[in-house]
């Protein structure tokens, strides 16, 4: 009996080279995504960490100085003099209200709205904590860094002025740290 040898490839080649290029390729790969996936990782840990750096005492006493939040205070609402009454409070608690006046149209619901412009976000905030129950909104018709207060129909007064104080510091604390250079949060809208 004859034995049959086993069938030749053609060509004669084995397959081992290309297929220890292919393994040493893919090692290769691992190992790029191995680096990849830890870089990540440390950028995750390092903007997760409590940033310690803090603005120098000037500018936190620029931050903490509400003169240098100036306000046109409106009234939304069907009540005389409301604008007036809020100049007052605002201007006691050492805002700049830089004038009053009517809104036009059919009148602000709820307690109000606050309106700023871009890069007003920090005193659009401060002045929220003072104004209980008012909504904040960006708009694009603001480029002079004023905010504008739109008392509306349900305005009860100003928020507890020690709460307020409470509330101010917590945000000029975040934005001491941005100023220094802390990452910041994406602004929340209410």
């Amino acid at each position: 009996m004859s034995q049959s040898k086993a069938p030749r490839r053609p060509g004669g080649r084995r397959p081992v080279p290309p297929l220890i290029f292919l393994l040493i390729l893919a090692i290769l790969a691992l190992a790029v995504w191995w680096k990849v996936i830890r870089k990540d990782e440390a950028r995750s840990i390092a903007a997760s960490a409590t940033c310690t750096l803090s603005a120098s005492q000037d500018q936190i006493a620029q931050l903490t100085n509400m003169g240098n939040i100036k306000v046109h205070v409106l009234n939304g609402s069907a009540q005389k003099g409301l604008a007036a009454s809020i100049q007052t409070e605002l201007a006691g608690r050492g805002f700049t209200v830089l004038d009053i006046g009517n809104a036009g149209g059919g009148g602000q619901p709820g307690a109000g709205k606050i309106e700023y412009g871009k890069g007003s976000e920090f005193q659009a905030a401060v002045l929220q904590a003072h104004l209980t129950g008012f909504e904040v909104d960006r708009s694009n018709q603001i480029t002079d860094g004023s905010l504008t207060v739109i008392a509306g129909q349900e305005f009860a007064g100003l928020a507890d002025a020690n709460q307020a104080g409470t509330t101010v510091k917590g945000l000029v604390d975040k934005q001491a740290r941005i100023v220094a250079g802390c990452p910041s949060e994406a602004p929340k809208s209410s």
